[in-house]
């Protein structure tokens, strides 16, 4: 593949994460569908059809769908600030953990262990403390840092 299109496939990839993240957002303001089953799926799809352009593709990134699903359907609100950082470390991890098959099959170790760390830490940052322009960005920032590391990893 020519430097072109690898950097057409990347820019791609950016394209997913956005609407993925808008996804995550919309689903914020009402309707949760948008982010639990249309985003997860809109980002599975993209994700298996950017695996076969690049010759990556393995059937466990199919798992990938269930678990982000699983993942985005987990509750992180509450009124104690505690609360709050727990419910969001523990939401961080199970969306970060929702993209395993991607690390499993690339090797990818090192960046699992960033992804993980980027979704806890921009969940509890961003959803407990939000110095976000607005609750809009809080959740489009925190839509974008679940798939943008996995996707890069194919």
């Amino acid at each position: 593949m020519t430097e072109q299109t690898l950097q057409v496939i990347s820019c791609m990839k950016i394209l997913l994460v956005g609407i993925f993240a808008s996804l995550y957002a919309y689903g914020g303001m009402s309707g949760k569908w948008k982010r639990r089953i249309v985003g997860s799926s809109v980002y599975t799809v993209g994700l298996c059809l950017f695996s076969l352009w690049q010759g990556s593709f393995s059937f466990w990134y199919i798992l990938v769908l269930p678990l982000l699903f699983g993942g985005l359907s987990l509750g992180y609100g509450s009124d104690s600030t505690l609360w709050k950082i727990i419910k969001r470390s523990r939401y961080g991890l199970l969306c970060g953990i929702a993209t395993l098959p991607i690390f499993v099959v690339q090797q990818a170790w090192t960046l699992l262990f960033l992804h993980i760390l980027i979704c806890v830490s921009t969940s509890v940052i961003c959803g407990v403390w939000n110095q976000t322009s607005s609750a809009r960005a809080e959740e489009t920032l925190i839509g974008a840092s679940i798939v943008l590391v996995p996707i890069f990893t194919i």
